[in-house]
């Protein structure tokens, strides 16, 4: 908990920064296992498709967190503390938003397991 009222706006405005975030980072993690390079040699090709995967788990990692804290940053924001309204959506047995399902990526091996 922050030690001092924040401005509900400012939370707000953030939570949507964040929320906007999370579009380039999906479709980056798309066009990466879109473009994988054939390279010839099976050892570095093994390399760079796990290097690939590991990218684009990361991109992919950042949109769920963006989404995440997000949301928190919106729920922080109707906060008493905070200045913004009360909803009975703010209850502890309110559906709480989750992050977008992070698909398991196939595992190939490699240097970046």
């Amino acid at each position: 908990m922050p030690s001092s009222p924040q401005d509900p706006a400012r939370l707000l405005a953030l939570a949507a920064e964040l929320e906007q975030l999370g579009v380039p980072s999906r479709e980056g993690a798309e066009q990466v296992l879109g473009h994988f390079p054939e390279i010839g040699d099976r050892e570095t090709q093994v390399a760079l498709d796990a290097a690939l995967e590991q990218f684009a788990d990361t991109l992919r990692a950042i949109d769920a967190a963006a989404i995440e804290i997000a949301a928190r940053l919106q729920i922080a924001a109707r906060q008493p503390g905070a200045g913004g309204p009360r909803s009975s959506a703010d209850s502890p047995d309110a559906p709480r938003a989750t992050p977008h399902a992070i698909p398991d990526a196939p595992q190939r091996g490699g240097l970046f397991r």
